[in-house]
């Protein structure tokens, strides 16, 4: 099954990037809105807490193994369907 939402991001690489670069010194973790199309650069330890309890572990996890790999999150959030969705994507610098 194809995954909806990457077409969109690649869309957006630009931006994204973008995003990640304005605060890299901070790794922080990017969010793409693409109910309003908007794209958030947030402080990570910050966005994880606003996570539901069942995944701040995990994503917390997840986070600090992307930044040892130089890597960095991703969160769609799609509100209409009321989807959140996570990504780890390579730097591209």
């Amino acid at each position: 099954m194809e995954d909806p939402y990457l077409e969109k991001v690649d869309e957006q690489w630009n931006t994204i990037i973008m995003a990640y670069e304005d605060f890299k010194d901070k790794k922080p973790i990017i969010e793409y809105d693409i109910t309003h199309g908007k794209i958030y650069s947030h402080p990570a330890k910050e966005y994880i807490q606003t996570l539901s309890s069942r995944t701040k572990n995990q994503t917390q996890k997840q986070y600090e193994e992307a930044i040892k790999k130089n890597q960095f999150m991703l969160f769609v959030k799609d509100f209409e369907n009321r989807k959140l969705k996570s990504y780890i994507f390579d730097l591209p610098f």
